[in-house]
């Protein structure tokens, strides 16, 4: 397995600089896939939407959302009078036809775009911070240093 396995003199006690970047790079590789994977998730409620991000939760009002469009890369943009942040990481429409499954991103997107449009079908109650979540890196960059710890300790 690749990902997992090291090159030889791949610990950074007295590590070479390919050690060093083979660290740093799978590291970074891994952090940033982790973090656009866990775009997928986005909370309405009766205030706006909610976008767990890697650093924080952003919210954005409805007022600040005309329409909600699913982007070519399966994101979902939410249009409006001033820019805010993308979120929802869905299957793109064009791998959606080529399988031929219906899209949940599309979908989504009209959803969400009636809700900015009629308030009538926002939700009624505000999300609490177990719906909306929380932001990934304050966990995930605690966990990671606890792995690394554990496979630094066991490699020896």
């Amino acid at each position: 397995m690749a990902f997992v396995d090291r090159p030889d003199g791949g610990t950074l006690t007295g590590a070479r600089s390919g050690a060093l970047f083979f660290a740093v790079w799978t590291s970074l590789v891994a952090a940033w896939l982790c973090c656009r994977l866990g775009l997928w998730r986005v909370t309405a409620d009766q205030d706006g939407v909610h976008i767990r991000r890697m650093w924080r939760v952003a919210f954005v009002p409805w007022s600040a959302i005309g329409r909600v469009e699913l982007r070519h890369d399966g994101l979902l943009e939410l249009v409006g009078s001033e820019a805010t942040p993308m979120g929802g990481l869905f299957l793109p429409s064009w791998a959606g036809r080529l399988i031929r499954r219906p899209g949940a991103g599309a979908r989504a997107a009209k959803v969400l775009t009636g809700m900015a449009r009629d308030a009538a079908l926002r939700p009624v109650a505000p999300a609490g911070r177990t719906v909306t979540g929380s932001a990934f890196a304050p966990r995930a960059l605690p966990l990671a240093a606890v792995l690394f710890a554990v496979t630094e300790y066991l490699h020896r």
